[in-house]
């Protein structure tokens, strides 16, 4: 699949290098070299797909802080609950013993 955002990026070519594992050559990823600079720095086009890929997460699930905040409460309730039933259980059976 062609990089879509490759005109902000630049051309870009992997630099490959062969090395002999278990009697065999293979190819290992060492980098990147840039072949032609793009519209965006570095820096800038880190910023812009990181945002991208931020908006991205919130369009595909944008109750995801709700179901957090939800989440967090009831793991509070069930605490305090624990605790309750700890107790409560301590004094119906202190009289058994």
């Amino acid at each position: 699949m062609p990089h879509a955002l490759w005109q902000l990026q630049g051309e870009r070519r992997a630099i490959l290098e062969t090395v002999e594992v278990h009697g065999q050559n293979t190819q290992v990823f060492k980098g990147w070299e840039t072949i032609s600079q793009g519209t965006m720095s570095a820096q800038e086009y880190d910023q812009a797909v990181g945002d991208l890929v931020n908006f991205l997460q919130w369009m595909g699930e944008p109750a995801q802080n709700t179901r957090i905040r939800v989440g967090v409460g009831v793991l509070i309730f069930l605490g305090i609950f624990i605790l309750i039933a700890w107790r409560l259980n301590a004094a119906f059976w202190k009289d058994v013993k």
